[in-house]
């Protein structure tokens, strides 16, 4: 496949053998598979060009490809588009401004790998029955969508409830709005699309939406930091050997999909009637667009929050079984959303999170070193803490982790006993106790979350070193540190 669509051009980077008008680079090494389907569906999103082409507005630029390229729904993970003049909503995903959030700890965790069965009931109840406290009002929740984390902290909430919000105050997660991407606030209008989630009432109520895991491959993982491999970085940001670390990966869930939804509706009502639609149902947008602004922007501010929440919940659950502990957001970083360009086009980014260098990031907390790059492995293996080297040809932009090797059909037709030894020694929390005595002879119960689990077990995805030293071969990330799971947490 790779001799007839792809070449190689060094050890980590290939091109298309017929690449269009606007460069495509594809970064893997020799190590990292390929899938004959995501490379298919790439070119059908390079026709894209031609739908503009019809229309006379907008070009794409650039593509970059990520090395844990798979194949999605129409547009492949991995995938980071530059354009000007135009937007392809479909080239951020439904889940909009999914992405990634990691916390250090003071807890060593050696401490906690001896209370991990005290743990994990508490993190059950905290996730799934009951304990996830956080109670908003209309008012709050109109905040939130309209302006993000800033505008949910302003209005103080903390002081008016209780439940988690607790945690978020005692953390002073508020004051570390700038370890976040954009502070995770973008000012907006609130689209009629989240009116009847907003409510009415003054008083404080509770949704089934904020705090939420979500399914898929997201998580919320308990880890420990196993080795150092940049020590002045991961120093500065409070890395440090055998310290659990708290990492999230979850996104705008419910809200996100009622906005993708919408806007795919947006897309298509504004093409014109008679010119022939595009043959790969992907729909380019003004970008000057407010309706659309509008829905992603409260789907992106509701999706930081679900990650702090998620956060809060982890922390309470630790603390339940180990007393108060300290806990610095290191990052949170959006992998599915849409950045202006300084120089005024659009990256668009599915599946791929930001690797800014240096000189990108004046101004913030991370100046000195690059941004800090959060790429997870598959259940239970390593994940990997990277400060972005801002690689222009990479358009800027990483991995957001290992990548599918297998679907999720297949995963979950296939290797049934090896992923029931894996379950059996590693630590998964799940809203149905898999390992209660009673449940144990009933699979009408535990079959369906089991082939859930199955789906995101390790044999589904790509293995995390290629995935690694791709990254840090090309330049695009250089890595800090490594951590190793304890326990995940999965919706």
């Amino acid at each position: 496949m790779q001799q007839k669509l792809l070449q190689r051009v060094n050890a980590t980077q290939l091109r298309l053998s017929a690449e269009p008008s606007f460069p495509v680079r594809v970064f893997a090494n020799e190590s990292v598979p390929i899938e004959r389907q995501a490379v298919d569906e790439l070119l059908s999103v390079l026709d894209c060009q031609r739908t503009l082409d019809r229309q006379s507005s907008g070009r794409i630029e650039a593509v970059a490809i990520t090395p844990d390229f798979h194949k999605g729904a129409g547009i492949p993970i991995g995938t980071v588009l530059q354009t000007r003049d135009v937007l392809f909503p479909q080239a951020i995903g439904n889940d909009i401004n999914c992405g990634m959030r990691l916390h250090t700890t003071n807890i060593d965790a050696a401490d906690l790998a001896a209370r991990l069965p005290q743990w994990e009931p508490a993190a059950r109840r905290v996730f799934f029955e009951g304990g996830r406290q956080i109670p908003m009002t209309a008012a709050d929740r109109e905040s939130l969508l309209s302006g993000g984390l800033s505008a949910l902290f302003a209005a103080a909430p903390w002081s008016r409830h209780g439940g988690l919000w607790q945690t978020v105050a005692a953390q002073e997660w508020p004051a570390q709005l700038d370890h976040i991407e954009r502070h995770g606030s973008l000012s907006c209008n609130v689209s009629e699309a989240f009116h009847d989630w907003l409510g009415q009432s003054r008083a404080s109520s509770y949704d089934d939406q904020t705090g939420s895991i979500g399914g898929g491959n997201h998580f919320v993982e308990i880890q420990r930091v196993e080795r150092i491999l940049d020590r002045h970085t991961a120093y500065a940001w409070g890395l440090r050997e055998g310290a659990v670390t708290v990492m999230i990966h979850s996104g705008s869930v419910g809200l996100g999909h009622i906005a993708g939804r919408w806007i795919r509706e947006l897309v298509k009502s504004y093409y014109p009637s008679k010119i022939a639609h595009p043959e790969n149902g992907i729909y380019p947008l003004a970008p000057d667009d407010p309706a659309f602004w509008n829905l992603l922007h409260n789907a992106a501010n509701f999706a930081f929050a679900n990650r702090l929440f998620l956060a809060a919940a982890a922390i309470a659950s630790l603390e339940s079984v180990l007393g108060p502990c300290h806990a610095p957001l290191v990052y949170d970083s959006p992998h599915n959303l849409v950045w202006p360009t300084a120089d005024g086009a659009w990256l668009h980014r599915k599946g791929a999170t930001p690797a800014r260098g240096p000189e990108a990031m004046a101004g913030t907390p991370f100046q000195p070193w690059g941004e800090p790059v959060l790429v997870p492995g598959s259940m239970g293996a390593s994940s990997f803490v990277l400060a972005g080297q801002g690689h222009a040809e990479a358009l800027e932009s990483a991995s957001h982790g290992a990548g599918r090797a297998l679907s999720r059909g297949d995963a979950m037709r296939t290797a049934k006993s090896e992923f029931d030894a894996f379950r059996a020694a590693f630590r998964i929390v799940t809203p149905l106790d898999l390992n209660r005595p009673d449940l144990r002879g009933r699979p009408d119960i535990t079959t369906r979350k089991v082939e859930q689990l199955r789906a995101e077990g390790p044999h589904a995805y790509k293995g995390i070193r290629a995935i690694i030293d791709t990254l840090s071969a090309a330049g695009i990330a250089r890595p800090v540190a490594e951590l190793v799971p304890l326990a995940t947490v999965k919706g």
